[in-house]
């Protein structure tokens, strides 16, 4: 690990970080004061590294999971206060668990949803090391996911091989979308549909749903995966609203049909249910 400054969500930060995992840099004197997130001292030759996607989690990243883990009590069934027991898994594995799987286990802790789909969280006592991996995602008794003990990064399992892209996810953006797919199939009324318009020809598609936000919708904005924006309302509603500049489309879910025909009409002609 290194020490020095990086580029995070297009602010500047000071600490640590993988050195294996640096994608490039930006002058820091080239950047707004309003960015700079650091009291560290600035010259005027600094530089802000920057990283994979798929990257070990920054100090910022941290704060941003558990961000999204309490606004995610207002409309899935989670609990991020509840006082969970990681030391028989931790001894099991004989490793520690990552902070953030400690987070996220934390919260769907005892939500038997999250655990009995067919794809699936793994319970804490089922959780295993495979080729230096934490499994700890599977569709039905097959390993998906899990957590490269050496990089700190998402792997994936294909055809019985694990593998780490540098383009794909970080773990806690698959875990946190996991729990909100899954969320959604459990809702009690669910509908797909079609998007039209700006919404499939942005190329930032939270950006373009941002003007409908109100007192009353809202924006998980610490998912932050490019292509995918997460709109969630006061009355549980949770909608996945996925656009790539071609095509896109919205799968949502509510307590009530009403919210769903309320959530349709907000967003106008820009959205066509099936």
């Amino acid at each position: 690990m290194k020490e020095g400054f990086y580029s995070h969500r297009n602010n500047i930060y000071y600490g640590s970080y993988d050195e294996k995992q640096v994608s490039g840099w930006s002058i820091i004197s080239l950047c707004k004061s309003v960015c700079i997130q650091t009291d560290r001292p600035i010259c005027k030759e600094d530089r802000a590294v920057q990283f994979w996607d798929n990257h070990r989690l920054l100090e910022p990243e941290y704060a941003d999971l558990q961000a999204m883990l309490l606004k995610m009590k207002l409309f899935l069934n989670v609990n991020t206060e509840q006082d969970v027991d990681f030391s028989m898994a931790e001894e099991k594995l004989n490793v520690p668990l990552p902070k953030e799987l400690k987070q996220i286990y934390t919260a769907i802790h005892n939500q038997a949803e999250y655990f009995t789909c067919a794809e699936h969280f793994l319970p804490l006592g089922e959780i295993y090391i495979e080729d230096g991996i934490i499994v700890f995602f599977k569709k039905k008794r097959t390993p998906i996911a899990g957590y490269d003990i050496e990089s700190g990064c998402l792997a994936r399992c294909y055809k019985k091989e694990w593998s780490i892209g540098q383009g794909d996810i970080c773990c806690y953006q698959f875990c946190v979308g996991r729990m909100l797919t899954i969320a959604l199939e459990h809702k009690p009324v669910k509908r797909k549909g079609r998007c039209k318009g700006k919404f499939v020809t942005t190329l930032n598609i939270e950006k373009e749903l941002a003007v409908f936000c109100n007192e009353h919708y809202h924006l998980l904005t610490e998912f932050n995966v490019y292509g995918i924006a997460v709109m969630y309302s006061d009355e549980k509603l949770l909608a996945w609203i996925r656009s790539n500049g071609f095509y896109a489309d919205i799968h949502a879910g509510a307590l009530q049909e009403e919210h769903l025909e309320a959530f349709g009409e907000h967003l106008g002609q820009q959205i066509t249910w099936k």
